[in-house]
């Protein structure tokens, strides 16, 4: 538990600090930071609007760019953002643009579901779980650090 609040206090303060949609390239994280970072190399990141969506993989970059060794980074997505990204091709091709092997992005299928989101109407390469928060204990159990903004 005091690993989590930890690194939920850790990236608020980097989210906070980077500017929202800024054009220029996140600011490093400190070295020693990434020294501790490196001791736990599996991050969560769940979002249910547009907002947090972007911060997630912001985050992911900053912490790539500034030397944190990430084996697994997921980012768990529930919620009316589902239909941004169905209807918003920039979004839609912003997240597609992320997709590689150490990158999962998950979506609820409670929320596909009462949307109507199909699959197809999704980036290639996402992932549906049964259910957002049951998906987010998972990853907990497993060691991940996770945060919710």
């Amino acid at each position: 538990m005091k690993k989590t609040i930890q690194f939920l206090s850790l990236a608020a303060v980097m989210i906070f600090s980077t500017a929202t949609f800024a054009q220029d390239a996140p600011k490093l994280i400190d070295k020693s930071v990434v020294e501790t970072l490196n001791k736990t190399p599996n991050y969560g990141f769940g979002a249910s609007e547009e907002r947090p969506l972007r911060f997630s993989f912001m985050m992911y970059n900053q912490m790539k760019e500034s030397g944190v060794e990430i084996k697994n980074y997921e980012v768990v997505v529930w919620g009316k953002v589902l239909m941004d990204i169905k209807e918003n091709k920039e979004l839609f091709d912003y997240i597609s643009g992320f997709m590689n092997e150490n990158l999962t992005v998950s979506v609820c299928a409670v929320a596909m579901n009462k949307l109507g989101i199909k699959i197809e109407d999704l980036p290639k390469g996402i992932q549906v779980v049964d259910n957002a928060f049951v998906r987010i204990y998972e990853l907990q159990a497993l060691g991940y650090n996770f945060l919710i903004p």
